[in-house]
């Protein structure tokens, strides 16, 4: 894995633990969990591979930087 594709990885969790951290138990109670259900067949799928939307973002940014090696 490139060291982009692993701080993007670490940016990324890091703020998925801040977002979960804000929330009170309360409001899980109506929470639709389909999108997350959706997200663990895709892991269960594709093992831990980044996914199409992080793919993308780390093809703009390596077509930035000028660099269009693949991960």
């Amino acid at each position: 894995m490139s060291p982009e594709v692993e701080l993007i990885r670490g940016l990324a969790e890091d703020r998925a633990l801040e977002i979960l951290a804000s929330y009170a138990p309360e409001d899980f109670m109506d929470a639709d969990f389909t999108s997350l259900g959706k997200a663990a067949v895709y892991l269960s799928e594709h093992g831990s591979a980044p996914g199409p939307a992080l793919e993308e973002l780390i093809t703009k940014m390596q077509k930035a930087a000028g660099d269009d090696s693949t991960t």
